[in-house]
């Protein structure tokens, strides 16, 4: 099991939108009212995270980083060159879909009368209900190929962004080989060189570990608490030395 931590907001941006990409994939292979609910109450969280930052120019910004790392990768003789370049012809793939499209990511909430209303009413506990949104509880009752064809006009567009989020969070998860480290009496602490910014963390525990990892930290040093979860009483810091692996990754 492995628990991350990223160090710029940027990388914490495209954690989000990964989890939730992931969320909207799984209820998307399985249809149902309430399955469409998820998928839409996703769509609406991506859209809302969109609406705070120019997603595309920070992700256009991520892939000329990794391009730049790539290329500098391509002077060491110890390299495949061949994969490498794979690598560099994905990413500017990639950004060339991103050029090609335009307007605003959530643009759509505003063209379809639909998501509007769901857009105002999602933050609110329970506020989708039937009683509520109407338009809604008829929507949901069309036909499931209906239902499908709609939200795949809705999301189409997302795909891109998808798959450059899905790309770079790969890269930067790779670009570092994992070392074992021991946590003595769970706490274990690191220092990290600033002239080479780390971009996310990454500890890895057996699956079957009766601890959880809580990471903190930022640009100058992390620290790793192991946790040991109680019924009754918050986790407290287990006093037992934990072997773990540690990814630092900095590409």
């Amino acid at each position: 099991m492995t628990y991350e931590l990223p160090l710029s907001e940027r990388i914490r941006t495209f954690l989000r939108l990964e989890d939730l990409f992931e969320q909207m994939q799984h209820f998307s292979q399985h249809d149902g009212e309430w399955q469409n609910r998820a998928e839409l109450s996703c769509l609406l969280d991506i859209f809302a995270i969109s609406s705070r930052t120019d997603l595309r120019n920070e992700i256009a910004k991520e892939i000329e980083r990794h391009t730049k790392c790539l290329v500098i990768f391509a002077q060491n003789p110890k390299v495949d060159r061949e994969k490498l370049e794979q690598s560099i012809e994905q990413l500017n793939a990639l950004n060339r879909q991103l050029i090609s499209s335009s307007g605003r990511i959530d643009q759509i909430i505003n063209q379809v009368d639909l998501l509007t209303c769901l857009s105002q009413r999602n933050s609110l506990p329970g506020g989708t209900c039937d009683f509520d949104l109407p338009a809604y509880h008829f929507w949901l009752n069309k036909p499931l190929s209906t239902r499908r064809e709609q939200i795949q006009s809705w999301t189409s567009h997302l795909n891109p962004i998808r798959q450059s989020i899905s790309l770079l969070l790969q890269f930067i998860r790779l670009s570092a080989a994992p070392t074992l480290k021991t946590a003595e009496s769970g706490f274990y602490q690191q220092s990290l060189d600033t002239n080479q910014p780390v971009h996310l963390l990454r500890v890895s525990l057996d699956q079957d570990s009766p601890y959880f990892a809580e990471i903190s930290g930022g640009k100058h040093r992390f620290t790793v608490r192991f946790m040991q979860p109680l019924e009754s009483e918050r986790p407290c810091q287990t006093q037992a030395d934990i072997d773990f692996t540690l990814s630092i990754c900095q590409l």
